[in-house]
């Protein structure tokens, strides 16, 4: 298994993200494996978006579009939990963008 789990945004046409390695975590009683980031303190506390040339300090995580993998080891299948406003727009772009990480 090399799948990946994490946490995204879409941010001034950026995405923005931060993954781990499924393999290093544990999965719950159903099989899915979630990542143990926190939006919040990505946004906030390690200002995760400068690391892709956005200066959007004093922004909270929660005004940009957020999203997040899981990964099923039963199924042996990724899941996007997807933020409404960006499937309607961007759900297969942001899809492939994430496959190729």
């Amino acid at each position: 298994m090399n799948s990946k789990v994490g946490i995204f945004w879409f941010a001034e046409n950026t995405l923005v993200f931060k993954g781990q390695s499924a393999i290093d975590l544990k999965p719950d009683q159903l099989g899915f494996i979630d990542s143990t980031l926190q939006h919040q303190v990505e946004w906030e506390d390690n200002t995760i978006y400068q690391l892709f040339g956005l200066m959007l300090d004093n922004t909270d995580y929660y005004n940009y579009p957020r999203s997040r993998v899981v990964f099923n080891i039963d199924q042996n299948f990724s899941y996007v939990y997807l933020d409404k406003s960006l499937f309607n727009i961007y759900g297969n772009i942001l899809w492939q963008k994430l496959l190729k990480q």
